[in-house]
């Protein structure tokens, strides 16, 4: 699903500061979006992921785009 849209690396330096590496930004992570990356997964193997994780039913405010 979302896996390019999701990397995120996280760090504590040398002087206790966070730093955050989040190279396709935030917006989807912290928005709460399940999205397909048409460059990895097809439209047919999304909804079949979809049916199987059930996303909306573990977590409710999760939005879902297709």
């Amino acid at each position: 699903m979302a896996r390019v849209r999701h990397r995120v690396a996280v760090r504590l330096d040398a002087h206790d500061q966070i730093t955050v590496c989040a190279p396709h930004g935030l917006d989807d992570l912290l928005d709460g979006v399940w999205r397909r990356n048409p460059a990895r997964v097809s439209a047919e193997i999304s909804r079949q992921r979809l049916s199987r994780h059930r996303p909306t039913e573990r977590w409710p405010s999760v939005r879902v785009v297709t």
